[in-house]
């Protein structure tokens, strides 16, 4: 059985993580997962908003109850019901979340850092509005978020990663960059 290429992407708030992801997608023709689709689901039956804080209480509490690796191994599940050989994750963040992928995949499997200067990504996330508590907030209130337990591994974790995106400039820069690392993978 042929092993399924699977490339992970981690970034801060706003960094373009869902652009790297768009990209890899459209013109790569790839599959893509993400973990806040998994807890979009359970807010949604809820009938809980939508926002990064609901996002990450929940994520916190599934992690504490069922272990720090709940999130990755249903990501694992998932990837074995998709019917694509290549296979785009968005939403690692925390320590330990590329491991099961690692262990599982090996050589299969790439991390992708995407990051950018903190204003441009406050000045994006604000515009944007993609959550709803984020088009209001102020720009301490934009860095304080970055402190929070879903977070605060982001850099660390992005140490680790195979390749990094640096996202300061147009979105054609963004898309060569991309392309530059797809001839790699």
């Amino acid at each position: 059985m042929k092993k399924k290429k699977i490339i992970g992407i981690i970034g801060e708030q706003a960094g373009g993580k869902g652009s790297v992801t768009n990209n890899i997608v459209k013109k790569y023709k790839g599959f893509r997962l993400t973990t806040s689709d998994l807890l979009k689901k359970t807010l949604d039956n809820l009938h809980l908003e939508f926002n990064r804080d609901n996002l990450t209480k929940w994520a916190i509490a599934l992690k504490d109850s069922f272990g720090q690796d709940i999130l990755m191994r249903a990501m694992l599940e998932d990837i074995e019901k998709v019917n694509a050989d290549f296979i785009v994750i968005d939403g690692i963040r925390m320590k330990g979340d590329d491991k099961p992928f690692r262990d599982k995949y090996g050589k299969k499997f790439k991390l992708i850092y995407v990051t950018a200067d903190p204003k441009i990504r406050y000045e994006r996330s604000k515009k944007r509005g993609e959550k709803t508590d984020e088009s209001k907030q102020s720009y301490q209130n934009f860095l304080k978020k970055e402190k929070t337990a879903t977070e605060k591994y982001i850099k660390t974790l992005g140490k680790k990663a195979d390749f990094e995106i640096t996202n300061n400039s147009s979105e054609k820069e963004l898309e060569k960059q991309v392309d530059e690392i797809m001839s790699k993978i």
